[in-house]
C-alpha cells in the first residue's frame, strides 16, 4: 500500500498540521492491518522481541525469570527472542546464568533513563557494559541538550559510539533512545532521529518506557521516514528501528510491524534492523497465534 500523498508529503504534514497527519497515519495503519496476515506477522514478531526487566529491585531472581521467557515453542518449533534487556550493573550476574547464545545481551546505559549524567560517567558506564560482554547498548539522549545545545549532544553521542566501537571486533551495536513524547513536536522527532544517526546510532528507539507516554505510531512514522531519508543519503549505512515503551497489546505490535514493511519492505524485517521492546507481551502474542 502507498499513501495517497506519499511519505515525504505526509512528513511535511506532520511538521505543519499535526492533527491531519495523525488522521492520515491512522488511515494508513488501519488499511495495513486490514490486509495483514495477523497470525503470521505475530509469529514472526516473536523473534524480534527485546524482553525487558528494568525494575528497581531487579537482581538474580528477575534475570532467571526473564531467561525462562526468552525461549518459546510455536507449532512444535522452539525458537528464541532477539534480546534480553537489563541494567548494566546486572550484566555480570546475567553472564553467570545460562542464556541461549543466539539471544543478544542488551544493556541500558549512559544515564538511562534521563540522560542526566556527566559525560565521564556515561562513558564509564558504557565502557563497563562493553567490557562485560554486552552485545547492544541502549542509551537515552539528554533532552535538555537537544533543545539548547544540540552540538554538545552530538559530541556526547559520538564519544559513546567511540567506546562502543572499541569492542574488539564484536560488533556491539548502539541504540539511541529519543524519548519522543518529550520532544514536543514531530519536527523535533525527525531532527533528533537525524542527529542520532549522524552521530553513529545503529538503531533509533522510541522511548525508555519510564515516562507516562511511550511509543506511538505517529512519532514512529516520523522516525522511520527519517531512517529512509538518512539511508538514501548514506547508502553504506543500515539503521534499525526499535519500538519500546507501553507496548502491551498485539495490535500495537502489528502496527509497528506493518509500518516497517510499508517503509522498507519485507526483506528489512529481521532482528538486525527491527526490534520491539516489551516486558510482558510474549505470552499474549503466543496466545493470539
Amino acid at each position: 500500500m502507498e499513501s495517497n500523498i506519499g511519505y515525504s508529503n505526509l512528513l511535511d504534514l506532520a511538521f505543519n498540521d499535526a492533527q491531519s497527519f495523525r488522521m492520515q497515519t491512522d488511515a494508513i495503519a488501519n488499511e495495513l492491518l486490514l490486509n495483514a496476515d495477523r497470525k503470521k506477522l505475530l509469529k514472526n514478531s516473536l523473534s524480534l522481541l527485546d524482553i525487558t526487566t528494568l525494575q528497581d529491585n531487579d537482581y538474580r531472581d528477575s534475570l532467571v525469570k526473564i531467561i525462562s521467557q526468552s525461549t518459546y515453542n510455536v507449532d512444535g518449533r522452539e525458537d528464541v527472542v532477539a534480546g534480553i534487556c537489563i541494567y548494566s550493573n546486572l550484566l555480570p550476574v546475567l553472564n553467570e546464568l545460562e542464556v541461549d547464545k543466539r539471544i543478544k545481551k542488551v544493556v541500558v546505559s549512559g544515564g538511562f533513563p534521563t540522560g542526566q549524567l556527566s559525560l565521564v560517567a556515561k562513558l564509564n558506564d558504557v565502557a563497563f557494559a562493553v567490557e562485560k560482554g554486552a552485545d547492544e547498548i541502549d542509551v537515552p539522549i539528554n533532552r535538555g541538550l537537544f533543545f539548547e545545545n544540540p552540538k554538545e549532544l552530538t559530541i556526547e553521542l559520538e564519544a559513546i559510539k567511540s567506546i562502543v566501537n572499541q569492542s574488539n571486533g564484536k560488533g556491539v551495536k548502539l541504540k539511541v533512545i529519543l524519548e519522543t513524547s518529550e520532544l514536543k513536536n514531530y519536527r523535533n522527532v525527525y531532527n533528533a532521529s537525524m542527529l542520532a544517526m549522524q552521530a553513529g546510532a545503529d538503531f533509533i528507539k522510541t522511548s525508555t518506557g519510564k515516562v507516562s507516554r511511550g511509543a506511538d505510531i505517529y512519532s514512529s512514522y516520523v522516525m522511520m521516514a527519517a531512517i529512509k531519508d538518512f539511508m538514501a543519503e548514506n547508502p553504506d549505512r543500515k539503521v534499525g528501528f526499535k519500538a519500546a515503551g507501553g507496548i502491551r497489546q498485539c495490535d500495537q505490535v502489528l502496527q509497528y510491524y506493518c509500518l516497517m514493511q510499508y517503509f522498507f519492505g519485507k526483506e528489512y524485517i529481521n532482528k538486525d534492523t527491527f526490534r520491539i521492546g516489551c516486558s510482558s507481551l510474549i505470552n499474549e502474542i503466543i496466545n493470539n497465534i
